[in-house]
């Protein structure tokens, strides 16, 4: 494991990467708090999230399509220091609250977070492959997102209760500002592509690619399918902790960090057997997300409802990383970033989805009805992953359009 870590290009890569997922977490806590204590509205607070969550989903593959055969420092270090000028002007417009302008100013850095996530993912894979390093890579990067994930929220909290949601995002406007730093001054990123395809059709031709190559497809349908099912407890364990076992808020942040030592652990699993066979380790992972909602479901007290948050983080620690490196083990190099942009769509755009369906279950059956949907959901997708999986593994790749097979040319 120490030895993608003596690579100069991926610890900064790292570095950006770490800084990525707390500055997200800490304006994401920030934004959503200012939104619904300034609006005191439900409607308000899930318009920020469709915004700042669904839109993006939406829009960045396009963005990714005209930026991917470029050279990869100056490309991450103009988004990184864009990101850094919205959240400054997102701190100014919050001192005089207007939801507008912050939903358009989330909606605009939601853009240019899934780009820069899509594109510094990609630069990894060009920094480690080479060496043969990328699932090690993955390891220690799913490993520093896990624990951010954890201790993020928490960073922002005290941020916001501290010096209010002003503060909070300009501590990220200045993280954001690092990260260009941090990669102005990296050597050995990947360098633009010698001969570039034109950028005309390219998103079209990327999803021409990701359907006429059936591994590819099935992994992507596979991550849109779990995420629908991961999504849909997130309304819905808050009314868990708080109203059906009685925790009251204290309840709820064990909930949600007995999730997060979780994925810490699937985190260690992964990297530990990370040699093992793509289909089984997102099979395990799937598998114990399901099994953690319905342990939740059934949860006569809320310490059994937390044991099974852990389980179902230690499955979220494992499918997510093992289902990432097996799609950038299966994408053509030419094809790797716009993979990578649909593949963060999918992770930001379905959950969104899920959410209004967990919503919708609980408020008709109950919190606990919300919990048995998505576990049974997720294990009978952990099922299709493993019967799917080997399907395609053992399948001759058949040969593909002539506007599929490779970057260039691209069909208008």
């Amino acid at each position: 494991m120490t030895r993608v870590l003596k690579l100069p290009a991926y610890r900064r890569l790292l570095a950006a990467y770490t800084l990525n997922e707390l500055a997200w977490s800490i304006g994401s806590l920030a934004l959503a708090v200012l939104v619904y204590n300034r609006t005191g509205s439900v409607l308000a607070s899930a318009g920020y999230f469709l915004c700042a969550m669904v839109g993006p989903a939406l829009v960045s593959p396009a963005i990714v399509a005209r930026l991917d055969q470029r050279s990869s420092r100056p490309v991450l270090v103009g988004l990184y220091a864009l990101e850094a000028l919205l959240f400054g002007v997102l701190a100014w417009v919050a001192g005089r609250f207007a939801l507008g302008p912050v939903l358009v100013l989330a909606l605009l850095d939601g853009v240019v977070a899934v780009t820069a996530r899509a594109l510094a993912r990609t630069a990894t894979v060009g920094v480690t492959s080479e060496a043969g390093l990328l699932r090690e890579a993955n390891a220690v990067t799913n490993a520093s997102f896990s624990i951010s994930y954890m201790v993020g929220p928490a960073l922002g909290g005290v941020a916001v209760a501290l010096g209010g949601a002003v503060t909070a995002l300009l501590i990220n406007s200045a993280v954001f500002a690092l990260m260009a730093v941090t990669l102005a001054t990296a050597a050995g990123l990947p360098g633009a592509v010698a001969e570039r395809s034109p950028t005309a059709g390219r998103l079209r031709a990327a999803l021409r690619y990701a359907r006429e190559t059936p591994l590819v497809r099935a992994l992507l349908s596979l991550q849109a399918v779990s995420m629908l099912f991961v999504a849909i407890p997130i309304p819905v364990e808050v009314v868990l902790a708080d109203h059906t076992l009685h925790g009251g808020a204290g309840g709820y942040g064990a909930l949600l960090s007995a999730w997060g030592a979780g994925a810490v652990i699937g985190s260690a699993i992964y990297a530990r057997w990370r040699r093992l066979s793509a289909r089984g380790l997102i099979t395990l992972g799937t598998v114990c997300l399901g099994l953690g909602f319905v342990v939740m479901a059934i949860a006569p007290v809320l310490a059994v409802a937390i044991g099974g948050a852990a389980i179902a983080g230690v499955g979220n620690g494992t499918m997510f990383v093992a289902t990432r490196t097996a799609l950038q083990e299966a994408v053509k190099p030419g094809w790797m970033a716009l993979m990578m942009g649909l593949n963060e769509s999918i992770i930001q755009g379905v959950p969104g989805v899920g959410i209004l369906l967990g919503g919708a279950l609980a408020a008709a059956a109950g919190p606990r009805a919300a919990l048995a949907v998505g576990g049974a959901g997720a294990l009978a997708t952990g099922a299709a992953v493993w019967v799917t999986l080997r399907r395609y593994a053992a399948m001759p790749e058949p040969p593909l359009s002539a506007e599929a097979t490779e970057p260039s040319p691209v069909a208008p």
